[in-house]
């Protein structure tokens, strides 16, 4: 249940720790800031990704548990949200479940996404439609972190307030975390950078080369690491 209680939690930005107040009403956050000197951790690029096992809700609608396992050999989108009911969260997940098709189709690659809130939570919100505010069918699986060991640890949790920062984590096929980006609260995220990051990393995979800015699969380059090798990008790319 929310109220109009102010809560206080911390958070990181720029290496610059802070604590932040949020009061939530009717699901919506205001947020100020003030320093402190707590700072929460998050899983990098290159390590493994952290083990989990969370109770989720189907597309089927029906209750089931997930596992970092299950996902073994396969690309993964990790998807954290703050809160079920509330306003920039159902415009992410609405278009972030889409993606599971494409990802699924193109990639060989799944997506969970999910919060704090429980299951049943989740399955009332399948129910409401996307016309008013809901989430309506899910094409992917929606993770119920409610004892918050999760959000913890992937470094999104806010601790005081139990809900989670906008993370978005990106597994390789052997279980490393190749991308991470954490959004604060009012903030949404791009499907479409998403899905070209998952394809980037895949092509790097295959080509052993690197990836430029900008990068689609459309273009088709890379740059082969090499002093030389690499004058073969610039040289077609910059005329200066």
């Amino acid at each position: 249940v929310l109220s109009s209680t102010i809560l206080k939690f911390r958070q990181p930005a720029d290496n610059i720790p802070f604590s932040t107040s949020i009061k939530l009403s009717y699901g919506y956050y205001i947020i100020s800031q003030e320093p402190t000197k707590i700072k929460m951790p998050v899983p990098i690029p290159g390590t493994p990704c952290p083990d989990f096992e969370v109770d989720v809700v189907t597309p089927e609608l029906k209750f089931a548990k997930r596992k970092l396992a299950d996902y073994k050999g396969k690309y993964l989108i990790v998807f954290f949200y703050p809160l079920d009911f509330t306003f920039v969260c159902p415009s992410e997940i609405i278009h972030f479940s889409n993606l599971a098709e494409q990802l699924k189709k193109k990639c060989n690659a799944e997506i969970i996404i999910g919060s704090t809130d429980s299951v049943y939570s989740h399955y009332a919100w399948c129910l409401q439609g996307q016309n008013e505010g809901g989430i309506g069918t899910c094409k992917c699986d929606l993770f119920a972190d409610t004892n918050h060991k999760m959000s913890r640890d992937f470094g999104v949790l806010i601790e005081d307030a139990g809900i989670a920062l906008r993370g978005m984590f990106i597994v390789s096929d052997k279980g490393v975390i190749r991308h991470v980006t954490i959004n604060d609260l009012p903030v949404g995220r791009s499907v479409e950078e998403a899905m070209r990051l998952v394809q980037a990393f895949q092509y790097a995979d295959k080509t052993g080369g690197v990836i430029p800015c900008g990068w689609t699969p459309e273009k088709n380059d890379t740059i082969i690491p090499d002093p030389e090798k690499k004058k073969e990008y610039f040289s077609k790319t910059f005329k200066k």
